[in-house]
């Protein structure tokens, strides 16, 4: 705990609903914490909160449903945009780590409902940085920073036309062979009409 009160920790916060993220704001001028909100569905109603307590957020499952019935069906998709027009640091995540390979696609629906494609990408990057503190290493290419870099043919926001040709982290490239690429090798010729 002592590291919420010497701000060399951020307090994450899970909340969703309104009321919950109004709470985390009275908790942070309370004691001082840096505040971070994670999951923030209704973080696009009170945007003049976050901004005035200068909270980022940290967006889970943007390929959901509304939480409130009377919400727009697509409400998901464009509360990055509200949130970026809005001027609030916040970045798209995904809940679960077999999850992280479709961020991409969730970069790009928040492409298509208002953000541009750099403010897409930076929401998986480079503002994802920024809230977890470690900009000064890594989420943009620059002198002095990590080289992590994925290469794709195609848009990689694009869940149609991307496909990843190579990673790199820390400047050392990764393989990519897994179990889907091993089986269809291994498979794709078996059936093939003589």
């Amino acid at each position: 705990m002592k590291g919420l009160f010497d701000k060399t920790q951020k307090l994450f916060i899970h909340c969703d609903l309104m009321k919950e993220i109004v709470i985390a704001a009275d908790m942070k001028q309370e004691f001082g914490f840096d505040v971070v909100i994670v999951g923030g569905t209704d973080s696009w109603m009170i945007t003049d909160v976050l901004k005035k307590n200068n909270i980022p957020v940290i967006l889970a499952q943007p390929h959901s449903l509304p939480v409130m019935q009377d919400d727009d069906v697509d409400q998901p998709y464009k509360t990055p945009a509200q949130l970026q027009k809005a001027g609030i640091l916040f970045s798209i995540s995904n809940e679960g780590f077999w999850q992280q390979r479709n961020l991409p696609f969730n970069a790009g629906t928040a492409g298509a409902y208002g953000l541009t494609k750099e403010e897409a990408l930076s929401a998986i990057t480079l503002n994802a940085a920024k809230i977890l503190g470690i900009a000064d290493k890594t989420g943009s290419l620059e002198v002095g920073k990590d080289a992590n870099i994925v290469v794709s043919t195609g848009d990689i926001l694009d869940m149609k036309s991307s496909v990843i040709t190579r990673a790199y982290i820390q400047g050392r490239e990764v393989d990519l062979t897994d179990k889907h690429k091993q089986l269809y090798e291994r498979y794709k010729h078996k059936y093939q009409l003589q």
